[in-house]
């Protein structure tokens, strides 16, 4: 009797001890805030080699010149940066190869207002390249490899790599970094549909555009 007694008082003090060493377990964050995609700023430049008394380039290299500037008017994030060796900034080469760049702009309907030229200090025994650059920003790839071990799972909680494969590939699939960073710009509504749609609602009207009679489909269908 005396044994049968003490059995629920050990289970109490056994209940008591386990309550007490509960630590209470902080809300996971929201999914969209682990791992977040990260944006990184690179400077994309070319090097144009020409001859001191008169330009060498060939036609792959006039072709560089022109895929550079398309990509530059495409990802280009401030102006574009001409540096030429100031040891051979009076050269013509040095001079026909900073002026190919803004003759290739002007083909292709860029505007020089972008253009800043500069020099940097050069060997004047030494070959040195015209530098052609610009400022780009890129999306950081994420390697969700390796962050932790899947199978510690007895604490219940969100995986620190929760998250990042999700993240890794909708910044494969983002071509312009900048739509992360600020939204586009808005054009000029349509006032004639705006005044269209308003005149609809004063009258009771649907203001939805009609639906062909090609794509009515009955519940029967």
């Amino acid at each position: 009797m005396k044994t049968l007694m003490k059995l629920p008082v050990i289970m109490s003090a056994v209940a008591l001890t386990l309550s007490a060493c509960a630590v209470p377990q902080a809300v996971p964050r929201p999914a969209i805030n682990s791992n977040p995609i990260a944006i990184s700023e690179s400077i994309e430049r070319l090097e144009l080699y020409s001859r001191p008394n008169g330009m060498s380039l060939s036609s792959r290299d006039q072709d560089a010149v022109a895929e550079f500037l398309a990509l530059y008017g495409q990802y280009g994030d401030g102006p574009l940066y001409v540096n030429v060796p100031a040891a051979q900034s009076g050269m013509i080469g040095t001079q026909q190869s900073a002026q190919l760049v803004r003759q290739t702009m002007a083909q292709m309907g860029m505007g020089v207002g972008a253009l800043q030229t500069g020099q940097y200090q050069s060997n004047p025994a030494a070959p040195a390249p015209v530098v052609v650059s610009y400022r780009r920003l890129k999306i950081v790839p994420k390697d969700c490899r390796g962050l932790e071990n899947l199978t510690e799972t007895h604490a219940n909680r969100p995986m620190a790599s929760f998250g990042c494969a999700y993240h890794a590939n909708l910044g494969a699939m983002i071509q312009d970094p900048r739509q992360l960073l600020e939204p586009y710009t808005m054009g000029s509504p349509n006032a004639e549909r705006r005044r269209t749609v308003y005149d609809k609602y004063i009258l009771g009207e649907l203001t939805g555009s009609e639906t062909p009679g090609s794509q009515e489909r009955g519940t029967d269908e």
